[in-house]
């Protein structure tokens, strides 16, 4: 009952801007003007200027922090615009905040979750990742920064163990992937980790490069000992005449 005559005064509020102006209180708490169609708390003049809004409800504070607070039970929700720590929604309580579009408020269009996790299209919270995504990603650019895994340099270290053709044509017969790639089977059970992924790809284009190094550095030995063959066949065919 209380919170439908809450409503209904705030009804009979508006519904009066549009032939008066009033002053609700002696100091200026509650104003409402008919020129723009707005309730303001906290203040006796208009905060903002509304061009084509038909009513609004504005909450003012000259010095701290302005504050909605919605409460239903023991669930709560703060809107605040704070002159120290600028806007912010608060929901303090164990559910998740909610926004969605439509009539089905059970299928959220975004979610962020108790544990600061933000679930974008999907009702799924993956607890070891931060955002979850119910479809497709565009952006301009992704930068991913691996926090532990050591980047590919290592293959053109002194040390480091090459595998052989030969070894490489074996683990491909008998596992049909290159080592330390995933099978297919496994990217479709678990899919892949994008910084991991071109961490491990870099590593195999890296060993293609030193693959290539070493296939050129015997071709040019190969066409040096055919330029000595052919200059020795030559001088002999010089001496045979």
């Amino acid at each position: 009952m209380k919170t439908r005559i809450y409503f209904l005064m705030f009804g009979v509020f508006f519904s009066g801007l549009a032939n008066a102006q009033h002053d609700f209180d002696t100091q200026g708490i509650l104003f409402s003007n008919s020129t723009n169609n707005v309730l303001t708390l906290g203040s006796n003049t208009v905060q903002a200027q509304y061009t084509s809004a038909t009513s609004v409800f504005e909450i003012y504070s000259p010095t701290e922090a302005s504050y909605l607070h919605l409460k239903a039970g023991s669930n709560s929700l703060f809107i605040s615009n704070s002159i120290q720590y600028g806007n912010f929604i608060l929901a303090p309580t164990n559910h998740p905040f909610s926004i969605g579009v439509g009539n089905n408020v059970l299928t959220p269009q975004l979610r962020l979750q108790t544990n600061g996790n933000v679930a974008i299209g999907t009702a799924l919270n993956p607890t070891d990742y931060k955002l979850a995504v119910g479809g497709k990603i565009i952006a301009e650019e992704l930068k991913v920064q691996l926090q532990s895994a050591p980047w590919p340099d290592y293959v053109f270290a002194n040390d480091y163990s090459l595998p052989s053709l030969q070894e490489v044509e074996k683990q491909i017969q008998e596992n049909g992937h290159l080592e330390n790639i995933p099978s297919a089977c496994e990217v479709q059970e678990n899919g892949i980790e994008v910084g991991e992924m071109n961490r491990l790809l870099l590593e195999k284009v890296e060993e293609l490069t030193l693959y290539t190094i070493n296939q050129q550095k015997q071709l040019d030995q190969q066409t040096k000992e055919m330029e000595e063959l052919k200059a020795l066949v030559n001088t002999l065919v010089q001496k045979n005449k």
